[in-house]
């Protein structure tokens, strides 16, 4: 398996997620019809993109009605029956030809951040030039996203901007992406369209422009997390860590000794006691805390197991952020088809790059464990606390747990969870403490505590 490690430099790991949906696709016209299964296994992906790109509200029901006059025609003897079906077809083909004529003449500028929270709008700027004085430059241009994730909606779904006649104008519109999911994401443009001048056709020109987009997970601050400490403590952290802002604590005189700094003599002490007295400092301790992810989501499995791992997830976010706002040194351990290894805090890195990670994280069909213990286990000579978040309670994590317990580091396992656990938690507690289950209504109310 592949390894992945986040280093001092901040580079960001991730995959390319490219969901696809079952059921019957959005008609809003910026989704990528590619990514939906129904349209995939009956090979209309095609028409579906025509059927909701270029056709507007109007189009498709005039399509429909064109469909009708088809049908009626078909179905009479009579030769005026197919004059409603001409008069159509001759407004279709009158379409087209506007269509081919009077694409956009504009050029987009887009701003938007590469980072955002599931759950929230992600606000896009657009600039829109006009390049011509004819043609388009007297209609409304439509801005919106090109082929969208079916994870993410555009907001509104046609975001509508009136041009100025004249070239050299850049008019601005914002325009939003509500975005569902966490992952890593690629957007794969802009479409500026317009339906002038019958309102059947769009006439569209595309801005391919590929970005990266990252969705964090959604998570609730801590304001309180028990942290059980184990028998060890390390002088100054890791030494990756950043000294800038670190202090040693004074602990107090003693006699001067062969060797001693003499900027640490305490002249006032010396004066007092006609001999050298020195200021005695003790070496400011950190506590590493290392947060170990259960990616296991068997093949096959339901919505419900799927939505706990998304809900361990975003408390592994959770706690990432309590330790970062309390500059402790953060290990995130977590294996799906890669292995994730990032090491933060003190300077080494920010929350952003902690939830890179988690936004990147994938589910796992075997057990992570055999994986995950190796590169804990090397790591674990510096490391005071173990926090497990755990997608169930059976003999395999009770073992897990128990050997990273041995090793001497203090220990804390959360398992996300709505059905009972395999082995019930509450017969361990006095070897592992507690062992708190968080099932959906306790995320939905919004876990401030553990």
């Amino acid at each position: 398996m592949p390894r992945q490690r986040a280093t001092e430099s901040g580079a960001h790991y991730g995959v390319e997620r490219r969901h696809l949906v079952s059921g019957w696709p959005s008609t809003a016209g910026s989704h990528d019809a590619a990514a939906n299964k129904l349209l995939n296994t009956t090979g209309l992906a095609g028409p579906w993109r025509f059927y909701t790109e270029r056709l507007t509200v109007a189009g498709r029901w005039f399509l429909w009605a064109t469909g009708a006059f088809l049908m009626s025609g078909l179905n009479s003897l009579e030769l005026q029956a197919y004059v409603p079906l001409v008069y159509a077809l001759s407004l279709w083909l009158i379409a087209f030809i506007i269509v081919l004529l009077n694409r956009p003449r504009v050029a987009l500028k887009i701003h938007h951040a590469d980072r955002v929270c599931a759950g929230e709008t992600l606000p896009i700027e657009v600039e829109v030039e006009t390049q011509a004085r004819r043609g388009f430059g007297f209609s409304e241009c439509y801005i919106t996203p090109h082929r969208l994730p079916p994870v993410m909606d555009a907001v509104p779904a046609d975001g509508v901007l009136p041009v100025a006649p004249h070239p050299g104008a850049k008019p601005r519109a914002r325009l939003g992406l509500q975005c569902h999911r966490r992952g890593v994401y690629r957007l794969q443009g802009f479409r500026a369209q317009t339906s002038f001048p019958l309102g059947l056709l769009r006439a569209y020109r595309v801005f391919s422009e590929e970005r990266r987009l990252l969705v964090y997970p959604a998570f609730t601050p801590l304001s309180r997390l028990d942290i059980p400490t184990g028998r060890r403590h390390h002088p100054g952290g890791v030494a990756l860590a950043s000294h800038l802002g670190d202090s040693f604590e004074f602990l107090g005189n003693r006699e001067y000794r062969e060797g001693d700094n003499l900027r640490d003599i305490d002249w006032r002490a010396t004066a007092r006691l006609n001999k050298p007295v020195v200021r005695e400092y003790v070496e400011e301790y950190f506590l590493r805390v290392a947060v170990v992810l259960d990616t296991h989501v068997a093949a096959g499995a339901d919505e419900e197991q799927r939505a706990a791992f998304e809900r361990a997830v975003s408390l592994c976010a959770a706690v990432g952020d309590y330790m970062a706002r309390r500059e402790y040194i953060v290990d995130i351990f977590a294996a799906g088809p890669n292995l994730y290894h990032l090491t933060a805090g003190r300077g080494i890195a920010y929350l952003d790059q902690i939830l890179d990670i988690l936004a990147c994280v994938e589910e796992n069909p075997v057990e992570p464990f055999a994986t995950l213990e190796p590169e804990i286990l090397e790591n674990l000579e510096q490391i005071n606390t173990i926090i497990c978040v755990f997608l169930d309670w059976n003999e395999t994590r009770r073992a897990f747990l128990e050997r990273l317990r041995r090793g001497g580091a203090g220990t804390l396992a959360i398992i996300v969870r709505d059905t009972p656990c395999t082995l019930d938690p509450d017969a361990d507690r006095e070897m592992y403490g507690p062992l708190p289950v968080v099932s959906r209504e306790m995320f939905a109310a919004g876990i401030e505590e553990l």
